[in-house]
């Protein structure tokens, strides 16, 4: 569950957009406030795909979508598990991310070529 006012933030997409396909577990976590982004309103928000808690060894999941922490820590999904298709998170992921992530079950992708027929 995530509350996102989403006035001013530019591109909005579908939640999960950075996982190849449907297949992943998700849990609920407390989304920080911390590291943030702010928009031109002045409300606080965490993107979707962003490393969580943090861009680095301890990485357990990526979060799931958007979710406002204007008023402060927020509930949210992250995904724990899953299919990344990797150029499509906001944030290039740290090495060590990476590595913890594959490491809990990740698997990191390059977006699929689309071939159309003539």
């Amino acid at each position: 569950m995530s509350f996102i006012n989403l006035n001013d933030q530019g591109t909005v997409y579908a939640p999960g957009y950075f996982l190849a396909h449907e297949e992943c577990v998700r849990e609920t976590r407390e989304i920080p406030q911390t590291g943030a982004t702010t928009a031109a309103d002045g409300s606080k928000y965490v993107k979707m795909g962003t490393p969580f808690p943090a861009n680095g060894a301890t990485a357990i999941g990526l979060v799931y979508e958007d979710v406002d922490v204007t008023s402060g820590n927020m509930p949210g999904s992250v995904v724990t598990k899953g299919v990344v298709i990797e150029s499509r998170l906001p944030v290039t992921l740290a090495d060590a991310a990476k590595t913890a992530l594959e490491g809990l079950g990740f698997k990191f992708v390059t977006e699929p070529a689309v071939t159309r027929p003539y």
